[in-house]
Formats: C-alpha cells, sequence, structure tokens
C-alpha cells in the first residue's frame, strides 16, 4: 500500500475502499447472516420510519354443520403493530498534517482498518443486545440513544405475562426458575413451545425449535456440544442409549457480543444467558436503508480542512429494527433464580 500524501491521495483512497466492499463480504455477521433475522430493504426517499404487522389469525378447527345448515363463517383476528424508526451510525478519524509528514503510515492503516469495521460491529452490538435486554423494555446504546426493544404487547421479549389481542389468556416464555444450559432445562424450553404457544385468538399452536442461542461463555458451550453430539444419552452409562438430539436437531449460534454492557465491554452478569428458538417462526426484523458507506478524501470532495489541515475519513450505515413477537423464542439467565 502506498505511502499517504497528497500525491498519493487517489490511489490509496482506491484501495482503501476496495478492501472496504470486500470487508462487506467477509466480515463475520454472526447475527445478521444467521437465519433468525429477516432481512427487508428500505427504498431511499420513504421517509424514516417502517411499520411491521403480526399476520392475521384464523381460529384453526373446522367445525361440524348439519344437514340443510349454512357452514360456521371463521373467526379472524388482526395481531400487533410494532413502528420502528431508520437511525444513522457514524464513526470518523481524522489523519493529520503531522502523520503524513512523519510517515506514520502504519498508524494511518491501522485506523483506517479499524474505522472500516466499525459499522459492521455496531450493527452486530445493536442485534446482540436485543437478547442482552430481553428482559427490559428500552435500554441507552453506547451513543446515548434510548432504544425500544419493547415486542408487540409493550411488554419485554421475555415475559411471564405477555397477552394477545383476541383472548383474556396471558403465557410465558421465561423458563421456569432460570436454569443454567442442560439437558432437562433445554426440555423445560421445550415444553414451553409445545405447551405455551398461543395464537391471538388463544388456541394453542405447536412451534419446533431449531436454534440454541448462547453467549461465548466455554462452560455453556461445551454443554452444547455435548448433547448436540454425543453419540448417546448423555445422562446415561449405556453406551447403546440414543442420543434424541443427535442428527442436527438444533443449530447452536454463539454471539460474543451478548455477554456485553452497552458500549460493548464484558458483562459477566449475561454469561449463562442462553435462549432457544425457532429460526422458521422468527419476526426478528432488520430493516436497512442505507448499507454500510465508506466515505474517502479526494481532490474533489473539500478533502482537507482548511485550518487544521486534517483528512477526515467517515464511514456509516443506517437501520432500524424490531422484534415483533415472542413465540418463536424462550430464554433463561441461567442464574438459577
Amino acid at each position: 500500500m502506498p505511502s499517504i500524501n497528497t500525491w498519493t491521495l487517489s490511489q490509496y483512497s482506491d484501495i482503501v475502499n476496495r478492501v472496504f466492499e470486500k470487508k462487506k463480504e467477509l466480515f463475520p455477521m454472526v447475527l445478521k447472516n444467521s437465519p433468525l433475522v429477516q432481512k427487508v430493504t428500505k427504498q431511499l426517499g420513504t421517509w424514516d420510519s417502517i411499520r411491521f404487522a403480526e399476520e392475521i389469525d384464523m381460529d384453526l378447527y373446522a367445525k361440524y354443520r348439519a344437514e340443510w345448515n349454512q357452514s360456521t363463517t371463521a373467526l379472524t383476528q388482526y395481531g400487533y403493530e410494532k413502528d420502528a424508526t431508520i437511525e444513522y451510525f457514524t464513526k470518523e478519524i481524522e489523519i493529520t498534517k503531522k502523520m503524513r509528514d512523519t510517515g506514520k503510515d502504519n498508524i494511518v492503516r491501522k485506523l483506517i482498518d479499524l474505522l472500516t469495521d466499525a459499522p459492521f460491529r455496531k450493527l452486530e452490538l445493536d442485534l446482540a443486545h436485543r437478547f442482552s435486554n430481553a428482559w427490559s423494555t428500552s435500554y441507552t446504546d453506547n451513543g446515548g440513544l434510548s432504544v425500544d426493544v419493547s415486542v408487540w404487547d409493550g411488554l419485554a421479549l421475555i415475559s411471564s405475562v405477555h397477552t394477545l389481542t383476541g383472548s383474556a389468556t396471558t403465557y410465558s416464555n421465561q423458563i421456569t426458575a432460570n436454569p443454567q444450559f442442560s439437558k432437562g432445562s433445554l426440555e423445560l424450553a421445550e415444553r414451553l413451545f409445545a405447551e405455551e404457544t398461543y395464537n391471538n385468538l388463544g388456541e394453542r399452536v405447536a412451534m419446533m425449535p431449531n436454534t440454541i442461542i448462547t453467549t461465548n461463555d466455554p462452560v455453556t458451550i461445551n454443554q452444547v456440544k455435548e448433547l448436540l453430539n454425543a453419540t448417546a444419552d448423555i445422562n446415561s452409562s449405556n453406551a447403546w442409549t440414543f442420543n434424541v438430539y443427535g442428527w442436527t436437531w438444533y443449530n447452536h449460534v454463539i454471539v460474543p457480543l451478548m455477554s456485553t454492557d452497552a458500549n460493548g465491554w464484558l458483562d459477566t452478569t449475561k454469561r449463562k444467558y442462553w435462549f432457544v428458538a425457532s429460526s422458521n417462526d422468527s419476526d426478528f426484523q432488520l430493516c436497512v436503508l442505507n448499507d454500510a458507506y465508506l466515505k474517502t478524501p479526494s481532490v474533489w470532495n473539500s478533502w482537507e480542512d482548511f485550518s487544521s489541515e486534517n483528512w477526515t475519513y467517515l464511514s456509516w450505515i443506517s437501520y432500524a429494527m424490531a422484534i415483533l413477537t415472542w413465540r418463536w423464542i424462550k430464554w433463561s439467565d441461567g442464574t438459577g433464580s
């Protein structure tokens, strides 16, 4: 890579832009690229908000019709709606006159490399914090923005009293007693899918979970691996006992940023968080208005500040996200309380 100076600026910025475009393909976007997140593209010029609406429900079962009688009209029920607002997230660095004149090219390259990571890291951090703050209705992010993380009924993603639009029934998606991950606690979560999942008319609907979500806590990761990869029931000494969780029954998604605070710093109180989800039924929505973008200095865009003689590089991205319902996911904080 050439040294950065007035004569090589165009060539330097061209290389930086090419590297940035490659990062769009290769940066490890754990949650964005997982089947848990539904991607929506919003066109420019279509305002800064988006409304997500739950699919309509109908009572599930046909009913007897006696001869000569009219058929029973189906009961239908609209679900909740959720509005989300597009926000912009940016980061910039300045390359000083002194840095350029004294040949601090290694520092410049490192700063630009970190800058080009920033929009991808921010998006992953925000996606992860929907899980980190699953018991809350809002939190304040690393830039001071108050973020609404409530779901359609106005409650936190994880609650024991979720409501329905067409029924007085309430239900829970919190695993009883918040156990740490194990075969037994996974079965408790599966029971919630089987018995505590309803449509908006209050009719029980069974969902089949297929994804386990954890932090990068090595103990929890190993417990999941042992369960999913064992050739026998892990609670049995009988080598010929069948492991019901074999044969790729579950996908394991490891989210390192889930056990962090608003700034992305480690929060050990979240170390044991784990979720079980049905990715086929997920309504975790990500709406991107502008994909990650890098603005570089050039002789065509007032590239140098007159007074300081600094050159500025800027990266940014704009998006909105929302988790709409809670049926598809069950949770434990692993505290045993």
